[in-house]
């Protein structure tokens, strides 16, 4: 499976974004968090009514990734570098780790889930260290490796520091048509991000509390991404730039983004 250099700077500016072509959605509060609450990562939802059976899930036991269902990432020359040695498995959750190695470079990580499904309903139980320097993302890439002309969808971009919100997008079209909102929320705490992808809208969700839908309307309805099925990528990027705060004296030696637990569940039509 290819294992393409997924881009992470997805809007601009040191706080909210901007969201480009296709206008903007400004931050709203979450309205709820209870999901996050079990100590040790997230409780698992029911399966979302109305969609199909489960396609992939990993819960992460054991000692070591299941490269039967995964492909990591091992580009540590790369724009974001990357190196498999940053992705483990241990103590039940998957965990992607940022820092220095010994020639001084920046390097993290990430990898990608085999599955590929035309729409799909996907839910990732994560969180993430505090650390300028480093993006800790969970997304839908599609599987044609056609981008933007085949779409991308950003479940949660946690791209500042601190960790006070995660940015959604999502992206179409060849002139990479986009469109951006941010959920605020403490994401050092377990958070379940979800979203609902089908041939007419997607939705985003946290801890199972709607908070965001493109394509139900007139000025939306064209972005959502038809051409390509798609799979789930989780990445741990560094970066240095206006997206993504680069490194500070407070940044720890290592960061890390830590996954309990992914769903992801097939699209069962109208």
């Amino acid at each position: 499976m290819a294992t393409a250099l997924l881009l992470a700077a997805c809007g601009d500016g040191t706080s909210t974004p901007d969201w480009a072509a296709t206008g903007s959605v400004s931050p709203a509060p979450a309205t709820s968090s209870a999901a996050a609450a079990v100590r040790g990562g997230c409780k698992k939802p029911a399966a979302p009514k109305g969609w199909g059976p489960l396609a992939f899930a990993d819960d992460f036991t054991g000692t070591r990734l299941d490269t039967g269902r995964w492909s990591v990432y091992d580009s540590p020359a790369g724009k974001p570098p990357r190196d498999a040695s940053r992705v483990t498995v241990g103590g039940g959750e998957l965990r992607i780790s940022g820092g220095k190695g010994a020639d001084g470079r920046d390097v993290s990580g990430g990898l990608s889930n085999d599955v590929n499904l035309m729409y799909a309903h996907v839910d990732v139980c994560f969180r993430v260290d505090r650390g300028a320097g480093y993006s800790a993302i969970a997304l839908l890439w599609p599987q044609s490796e056609k981008w933007p002309d085949d779409g991308e969808i950003d479940i949660a971009e946690v791209n500042r520091g601190a960790r006070a919100y995660a940015n959604s997008f999502v992206h179409n079209h060849a002139n990479n048509d986009r469109l951006g909102h941010s959920t605020i929320a403490d994401f050092t705490a377990w958070h379940v991000m979800s979203v609902d992808w089908t041939p007419d809208h997607v939705t985003f969700y946290l801890d199972g509390s709607k908070q965001w839908t493109v394509g139900l309307d007139d000025r939306t309805a064209g972005l959502v991404p038809t051409t390509s099925a798609m799979h789930l990528a989780i990445q741990l990027d560094q970066g240095c730039d206006a997206f993504v705060e680069c490194r500070t004296a407070a940044t720890p030696a290592r960061v890390a983004m830590h996954v309990d637990w992914v769903r992801g569940y097939s699209y069962a039509g109208d």
